[in-house]
């Protein structure tokens, strides 16, 4: 059962030195580490990525809390609504048919979800190693630990800038996304596979070209 009660909207401090037709992208994640430290990490023109804190309270971490969360932050009609979800809490046993329907409700409700399999660390490994080399980790620890001796070091509560620069974000995107044409099972994968490269696909729509990084722009001059 959801921890979270009577959840009042809550305004966000927009940049009020950005132009008006920015646009805003609000996520949640059910990870309480991992995703907004990474996200802090850029700046792009024309888009804000705003993170809404998790609780560090694993039974708030829950898919439907984190929808909860979202609807519960105030936005205008423009701005995008993202959940950001691991499949390893949820795809074993009973939980699934909840999990197919909370995802299903945020659809239902404008937002979109970027499901990682089987944790978002999958998406940061990309950033270092192809897609041939992730099919195998068959857990979040297993993930951890690629990621771990790839960087020589990894600690999700203390993401280091230096790991994940803008310039590695298009070779993350293309063995995500090229990974992902393989996977089966729908909006549930079967195997491994993380779908924030469609939030980054998202991001650079909407960003200003002229300032994306040279590798960014390519990826959004392709997609036209």
């Amino acid at each position: 059962m959801s921890l979270i009660k009577d959840l009042k909207p809550r305004p966000l401090n927009r940049d009020t030195d950005t132009l008006r037709d920015d646009r805003l992208f609000i996520v949640a994640s059910d990870d309480s580490y991992a995703p907004k430290q990474y996200f802090d990490f850029f700046r792009l023109a024309r888009v804000q990525v705003h993170v809404v804190e998790t609780p560090l309270d694993e039974n708030r971490c829950h898919a439907i809390d984190v929808l909860r969360r979202l609807e519960g932050i105030e936005h205008e009609e423009e701005d995008e609504r993202w959940m950001l979800l691991d499949t390893d809490h949820y795809v074993n046993g009973p939980h699934i048919k909840e999990f197919r329907r909370i995802i299903k409700e945020a659809k239902e409700k404008g937002i979109s979800v970027a499901l990682s399999k089987p944790c978002f660390e999958l998406w940061l490994l990309f950033h270092h190693a192809d897609k041939d080399a992730v099919t195998e980790l068959d857990n979040a620890k297993a993930v951890e630990k690629c990621l771990r001796d790839r960087l020589g070091e990894y600690n999700k509560t203390s993401l280091k800038r230096e790991h994940f620069p803008v310039e590695t974000v298009a070779e993350a995107y293309l063995q995500a996304r090229d990974l992902d044409k393989t996977v089966k099972g729908g909006v549930i994968p079967q195997t491994n596979t993380s779908r924030v490269y469609q939030l980054w696909e998202a991001i650079i729509a909407n960003a200003l070209p002229s300032q994306l990084p040279p590798e960014l722009a390519a990826l959004r001059a392709s997609k036209r």
